[in-house]
């Protein structure tokens, strides 16, 4: 029975999977997530079932369009498939039940957000937006709403507070994900998240000024690592804290 749940959980990972690639490639573009439906972007074929089914049409059709043969990026399977393997984090960690949806909704603007950022050097407010509505819709279900309500606001205060002293140091969309986060993981997983990600972003400017990539005032994107520190902190929130306390 359990393998079951195991392959439903893998196969809703890659429907939101293929879902948080149309987010991440529609999104920059300014096109509607909705229309035109999915079309090669090459001929501009339409698509049919057997086009979109997520990671399998990609390896069937040996990355490329099965009418006008043009390369499809890797990106989408790669997105579908780490959609996939973060949604089975989440479910493995909370079992079924409204913090795994929770996570997954989570997961899902991480997800784009952070490949979003990577891409463009944006966060854009139709990924935060909602998903802060989401944090908070779904706090009435697990962390309760002052929690998430206090965790949003004080970890945007915090990076809005770092954005000022750094004179814009600090992007727009950095500091509304880190709302987003807060009202999904509360006070608690804000300031792990804030630990983790400045740990990972500051290892990640050193290692590149080391190698002669990048200066000191080389601008460092932050959305994917308040990301991963995200992820972690909705996951191991507890086991994180149990561990610091035990330190002392």
């Amino acid at each position: 029975m359990e393998i079951v749940f195991y392959l439903t959980v893998a196969a809703i990972g890659l429907v939101f999977g293929s879902f948080t690639a149309l987010l991440i490639t529609r999104i920059p573009m300014g096109e509607s997530i909705v229309s035109p439906p999915s079309h090669c972007s090459h001929c501009q074929t339409k698509l049919r079932v057997l086009d979109l089914v997520p990671l399998f049409s990609w390896l069937f059709l040996k990355g490329r369009c099965r009418y006008c043969q043009a390369a499809i990026s890797i990106g989408y399977p790669a997105v579908e498939f780490l959609t996939m393997v973060l949604f089975m984090g989440v479910f493995l960690r909370w079992g079924m039940s409204a913090q795994t949806v929770a996570g997954w909704a989570l997961t899902i603007v991480l997800v784009s957000a952070a490949f979003i950022d990577l891409a463009e050097g944006i966060i854009p407010d139709i990924i935060t937006i909602p998903g802060l509505a989401l944090g908070l819709a779904f706090s009435f279900f697990t962390i309760g709403f002052f929690q998430a309500l206090g965790g949003a606001v004080a970890f945007l205060g915090v990076l809005l507070l770092v954005a000022v002293i750094s004179k814009g140091g600090m992007g727009g969309g950095d500091i509304k994900l880190a709302a987003v986060i807060g009202a999904f993981t509360g006070l608690p997983g804000a300031v792990i998240t804030l630990l983790l990600s400045s740990l990972l972003g500051s290892v990640f400017g050193v290692t590149l000024i080391l190698l002669g990539k990048a200066g000191r005032k080389t601008p460092v994107k932050f959305g994917p690592f308040l990301a991963v520190g995200a992820y972690t902190a909705f996951l191991f929130t507890p086991e994180i804290v149990s561990w610091y306390m035990g330190l002392w």
